[in-house]
């Protein structure tokens, strides 16, 4: 008499990670599972993959050229090596973002074309540019944007330069600023999570959105202030326990 193999049995054919995440559940064990990088869906037929198997995956070549990015369950970003493996039954992972590592040496910010899509006041724009770094204005879905690339990053976090975006909603000023995004995403070094964050398409990326607020005193805040503020929001995230 042939005896049935009911471990075999209790073996899904097919799991979606993304599902599993969304409903707080550990991907269970599967002869296959899909996943999602950037919007494109996949199915594998292993539970592990390396970042660069995920990269020759969704065609971004070379590889050394793109960054990927695992997205947790809450909106954490955490960055996969090349040759890091990643397993795919680990509860939490949602899908997997790839990021086009931009150049930042004199040569390529000479030939970077700055957007002015809409004017800030002047005591603004004479801030920014004191700034020192490129920063652009621009329209998306609807909103206007500040864009300030290759924006410093305090030591402590994954990436050392970002480009820092600010929405300017109709009004301003005297309406007020609130929150500000970054791309690519920032995750603390030391493992530790950062509270209320989410994400956002803007200009054809998916910027992390820090959800920080504060009282906006009419008159007096700007995005000088706003700015200053950001900066200490992210030097007192490492403090946070």
């Amino acid at each position: 008499m042939i005896e049935t193999d009911h471990s075999q049995q209790d073996v899904a054919d097919l799991i979606d990670i993304e599902e599993c995440a969304k409903a707080r559940r550990r991907p269970p064990h599967a002869h296959r599972y899909r996943i999602r990088i950037d919007r494109d869906y996949y199915v594998m037929e292993k539970h592990t993959i390396t970042g660069r198997e995920l990269l020759i995956l969704a065609q971004k070549t070379p590889v050394e050229g793109f960054a990927v990015h695992q997205k947790l369950h809450g909106g954490q970003m955490v960055e996969i090596g090349l040759e890091q493996s990643v397993d795919l039954r680990e509860p939490g992972i949602e899908r997997f973002v790839t990021m086009e590592r931009k150049l930042t040496d004199g040569a390529a910010a000479a030939t970077l074309t700055l957007r002015r899509t809409f004017h800030l006041p002047e005591a603004d724009c004479d801030y920014l540019e004191a700034l020192g770094l490129p920063w652009e204005t621009i329209k998306d879905q609807d909103a206007n944007w500040v864009l300030i690339h290759e924006h410093p990053v305090p030591a402590g976090f994954n990436q050392k330069l970002t480009t820092l975006a600010i929405r300017v909603d109709l009004g301003y000023p005297p309406a007020k600023l609130d929150m500000f995004y970054v791309f690519p995403p920032l995750s603390r070094a030391d493992g530790k999570s950062v509270p209320a964050l989410s994400l956002q398409n803007l200009d054809g990326a998916a910027y992390q959105r820090w959800s920080r607020h504060y009282e906006w005193r009419e008159g007096v805040d700007s995005l000088a202030t706003h700015h200053q503020r950001i900066v200490a929001c992210l030097k007192e995230e490492l403090k946070r326990a």
